[in-house]
């Protein structure tokens, strides 16, 4: 699923949250007859618990600056305090990224050809 309004952990946290905390009178109200609150609610966590294991999923297959062997310890240090898009940004102005995306790339094709 493409989300571009915030980060899916961001938003499976808010699915969470709501699941948890909301009392649903509008369902309770308008939809008494097909939808109760708990299938509203495990509704809820059951597309928060997806977005969760998608973002972690996406977060495993990214570039992980503290790995990169060619960086510095303090270089590492200061993208530590960076937000996940704020580095981004730098390692994609320093090329970093896109050097680790087409070395992935090269690996898949040479792996699909053989």
């Amino acid at each position: 699923m493409e989300i571009k309004i915030m980060p899916k952990e961001t938003l499976a946290e808010l699915l969470f949250f709501i699941s948890e905390n909301e009392a649903f009178e509008s369902v309770k109200n308008l939809l008494a007859d097909g939808v109760t609150v708990q299938e509203v609610r495990s509704a809820l966590r059951e597309v928060a618990e997806g977005l969760h294991r998608e973002a972690a999923a996406e977060l495993a297959g990214q570039y992980n600056a503290q790995k990169d062997a060619r960086l510095s310890k303090e270089a590492k240090t200061i993208i530590s305090y960076l937000s996940p898009g704020e580095e981004k940004s730098l390692l994609s102005a320093f090329g970093l990224i896109e050097k680790t995306k087409s070395a992935l790339q090269t690996q898949t094709h040479s792996k699909s050809k053989q």
